[in-house]
């Protein structure tokens, strides 16, 4: 899982990759004893096959490894990759040959290393003295070991960037800001919204009527296009959309219901699935909008696994929606009187269960890296590790690709 890292004007600036194959309940027993890749970054092959843009969008990216991996072949694996690549030591090796001297090997050759897993700086100056970053965790059990690592970077290691993981509240943020804190792990703005009063603007109201619009099976063009005309941004966004997938007519369009016309309800369905989604996010951290978008695509993906690949649509909606309180700024329930949704998706967003809850809770655990429930989840459902990894494979060159097209008609 792509996990954002922002900087101190909480804009996003890299990426933390987790990732995790093989089922975390199953003990090493079972295992045949001997892991012929332990010094291979399997996220590194799925970089070099799938490529660094789907995974970071150009943004670094930290690769954790472990420290036996320092004695292969890195330089050659991450060769394609060396501008992007940061590879995070989660657990420091201990400070003395033959881990010194590949760290400098590999340094020289242009690798970039963070360490992380300090609970104490004593003897570990020499790995810090190799690293560009350091992680330190800010979950409640670990606090005391980060400050007392931080007075010590700071004190001997001005260069070595602090990144300050574990920050999920604002009032922890905002101290953490006035320190020397390079990077931030925070996930204050996924928190629900509090209650209280929240009007949208006139401009959302477009964007959630023309929602609304499209959820019915048989929608009018003209009622979409009366919503579109009003609006100068979606009139933009539509009309690129229908340049980019019909060229050769585009310069016959005559109306904003003919452009309609021209992609037909199940294209109109999917770009107000997705660029409307990310104009009613605009205002909001650019984070929020990718979340809701791949956590609309990684549910849709994961719906044949769930034996529910007919109700695919409803999940992807379920998906989009699951941070519309984030957008909106309004309290979930307020959010959803908005907008038009099936019973099965209000369930799961409201209630937390239902025959789609399932599938939002999975995602929710893959985001946060819970890898024994991530497993635990797979043995309940029968879903199998490639099959969980590949969906999500998939929904990274979906958003990488969807950006893309984004950025190539706005250039056109």
């Amino acid at each position: 899982m792509t996990v954002p890292l922002f900087n101190r004007d909480m804009v996003v600036e890299a990426y933390l990759f987790r990732y995790r194959r093989g089922n975390d309940l199953f003990s090493s027993a079972q295992a045949t004893g001997i892991f012929d890749g332990a010094s291979r970054s399997e996220l590194l092959d799925l970089l070099n096959g799938i490529g660094a843009e789907a995974f970071s969008l150009g943004k670094p990216v930290f690769i954790p490894i472990s420290y036996i991996m320092l004695l292969g072949d890195l330089a050659g694996q991450s060769k394609k990759h060396l501008d992007k690549v940061i590879f995070l030591l989660e657990e420091p090796p201990k400070p003395e040959e033959p881990y010194l001297f590949r760290l400098r090997a590999l340094r020289e050759q242009g690798l970039r290393f963070a360490v992380g897993g300090l609970y104490e700086p004593a003897g570990y100056g020499p790995i810090l003295a190799l690293c560009d970053y350091c992680f330190l965790s800010w979950q409640e059990d670990h606090q005391n070991a980060a400050r007392k690592i931080y007075r010590y970077i700071v004190e001997n290691f001005p260069n070595l960037i602090p990144v300050a993981t574990g920050v999920f509240s604002r009032e922890m943020l905002e101290g953490l800001r006035t320190l020397k804190y390079g990077l931030f792990e925070t996930r204050f703005f996924r928190v629900a919204v509090s209650r209280g009063a929240h009007d949208a603007s006139p401009l959302r109201m477009n964007s959630i009527r023309l929602i609304n619009v499209v959820q019915d099976e048989n929608f009018e063009f003209e009622e979409v296009s009366k919503i579109v005309q009003t609006d100068p941004v979606l009139t933009v966004s539509l009309l690129r959309l229908v340049n980019t997938q019909h060229r050769s007519r585009s310069s016959q369009i005559k109306t904003i219901q003919h452009a309609v016309a021209m992609l037909g309800q199940g294209e109109v369905r999917k770009w107000v699935a997705t660029a409307v989604t990310q104009m009613l996010g605009s205002e909001r951290p650019s984070e929020i909008t990718r979340i809701s978008l791949m956590r609309a695509r990684f549910a849709e993906n994961l719906s044949p696994l769930f034996e529910m690949a007919q109700l695919s649509q409803g999940i992807f909606l379920m998906g989009l929606f699951s941070v519309l309180d984030l957008i909106l700024e309004a309290p979930m329930e307020e959010a959803l009187d908005m907008v038009v949704v099936p019973d099965n998706v209000s369930k799961a967003l409201l209630e937390r269960k239902g025959m789609f809850f399932p599938i939002l809770e999975l995602i929710e655990e893959y985001e946060n890296a819970n890898w024994s429930e991530v497993s635990r989840r797979m043995i309940v459902h029968d879903i199998k590790e490639d099959d969980l990894a590949n969906a999500y494979i998939k929904t990274l060159t979906w958003y990488r690709d969807l950006v893309m097209e984004a950025e190539s008609a706005e250039n056109s």
